[in-house]
Parts: structure tokens; C-alpha cells; sequence
């Protein structure tokens, strides 16, 4: 299955606010268009490094996650939406075209430690190891 990836910009608020709710011990909140998606419903969430030394954030869904994404993200084309980790605004992005892939991406100069909290705050694991092939 191929993935879409919509590159959302992360929002212009400063990242310590972020972090601090991030590393919060309380339920998390993440949301998009104000619908929440549980833990249950990401696969894996990973900061990934960008050239710049910035980080981005790389979120996957799962199948039936997937499907609400796209219905609610094909409610909302030529919409801003947005996109909340625990009542913090992450991200306000325009929804160009519906999200049928099943992953989005944050991005908008996020240091790569905050990214990797953040990430694991979204989905509540470490994030997937980038092989499942066996070291021998």
C-alpha cells in the first residue's frame, strides 16, 4: 500500500509548552479536526532528522484510522484544520486534498529531542525499529 504524506507546518507556538505537555504523565490528547485518535490507533509515530538539523514527526495510522483520517480530512479539503497533542496546538495545516494514505507528517523546526518526546507522547511507544530483519 503506498502512503500519502501531507506535510503539515507546525504551529508558530514555542515548543517548550509542547514538551511540557508531552512529558506529562496524564491520558494524551491527540487530535485532528478535533477528533481524537488513541493509541490504539497509531502504529508508529518517528522523529525524523531534516538537513536543516530541524526534526519532523512522521505519523502512521491504522487501517480503520486510516479510513477516518480520509473521511475526515475529505470533509475538510480547501479547510485549515487542526491538529492538537494534549489541548496544545501542533499544527494548523490546509487541507489540499484528502489524506487516503494512512500517514501524515509534522514538520516546522522542531529540535529533534522535542520531536522524539512529541512522537512518543502520540503514540505512547517507542517507535517501530526501521528493519525487522534479524542482525546475524
Amino acid at each position: 500500500m503506498s502512503k500519502f504524506i501531507l506535510w503539515f507546518a507546525a504551529a508558530t507556538l514555542g515548543t517548550t509548552a509542547l514538551i511540557t505537555a508531552a512529558t506529562a504523565q496524564t491520558p494524551r490528547d491527540f487530535s485532528i479536526a478535533d477528533q481524537q485518535f488513541s493509541e490504539a490507533d497509531i502504529v508508529d509515530a518517528r522523529a525524523l532528522p531534516a538537513l536543516d538539523g530541524s526534526a519532523s514527526i512522521m505519523i502512521t495510522f491504522s487501517d480503520a484510522a486510516a479510513k477516518r483520517l480520509g473521511a475526515i480530512t475529505n470533509a475538510a479539503v480547501k479547510k485549515i484544520i487542526r491538529v492538537t497533542l494534549d489541548g496544545k496546538l501542533l499544527a494548523e495545516p490546509l487541507v489540499l486534498e484528502p489524506i487516503d494514505g494512512g500517514a501524515v507528517q509534522i514538520t516546522g523546526g522542531l529540535a529533534m529531542k522535542d520531536a522524539t518526546v512529541m512522537a512518543k507522547r502520540i503514540s505512547g511507544k517507542d517507535p517501530l525499529p526501521d528493519s525487522l530483519d534479524e542482525e546475524e
